[in-house]
């Protein structure tokens, strides 16, 4: 029997990106490749902070949640090479599955996976911003965390004008501060002159103080 690395499993509202104020299950996998200095769940990759749970039970424990939507995120959940399975297995329970990546890394298994039942925002990092090439055609939105490193370029480039459209690019103010506030709509404003809207979207479940 597979089984995966699962630092937590919880049934909340989706705080960030289009999904927001939505009730969804979530599945936190454990490991991450990078290490954000503003990172807000350090606990998804220190290496101690998950339960061994068979693939199975895993989705057994989602589906008692009795919700549609099913948002598996970390850490970065392409480190766990059983993904592919957590996926098939939740979308032949009739979830709705949303993976919430980082962008650098791929899994050859998804791709026979994918459907308007799988979804993936990537959330590109600094300093780099890189997405793996692999990924880059499926992805169904962008979300930047604003910070001091993010520009226009990192958004709009050679790379991402092959999949932008309207209603695809999330940024989201880190820490919800009001500097990255002001940012993120300097930002909504430079993305129209070329041509695209976005949408200014905090983390809603830490003004809410939900998980």
């Amino acid at each position: 029997m597979s089984q995966v690395k699962v630092v937590e499993i919880f049934k909340s509202i989706e705080g960030e990106g289009k999904w927001i104020g939505l009730p969804v299950s979530f599945i936190r996998l454990e490991g991450c490749n990078l290490r954000c200095e503003w990172c807000d769940t350090p606990y998804s990759y220190d290496g101690k902070s998950f339960t061994l749970m068979d693939v199975d039970e895993l989705v057994k424990r989602i589906s008692e949640f009795r919700l549609k939507r099913v948002c598996i995120t970390g850490g970065e959940p392409f480190l766990t090479e059983e993904l592919p399975l957590i996926v098939k297995k939740l979308l032949e329970k009739g979830h709705t599955v949303l993976i919430e990546t980082n962008g650098t890394l791929w899994n050859s298994g998804i791709k026979e996976l994918l459907s308007g039942n799988l979804l993936i925002t990537c959330s590109p990092k600094p300093p780099y911003y890189f997405i793996h090439p692999e990924l880059l055609p499926h992805i169904t939105e962008l979300k930047y965390v604003v910070d001091e490193t993010l520009s226009l370029g990192h958004i709009i480039n050679e790379k991402t004008e092959k999949i932008l459209k309207n209603d695809f690019i999330v940024l989201q103010p880190e820490g919800n501060r009001k500097e990255m506030v002001e940012k993120a709509l300097y930002l909504q404003e430079e993305i129209l002159k070329v041509g695209y809207e976005s949408r200014v979207i905090p983390q809603c479940h830490k003004v809410l103080g939900l998980p």
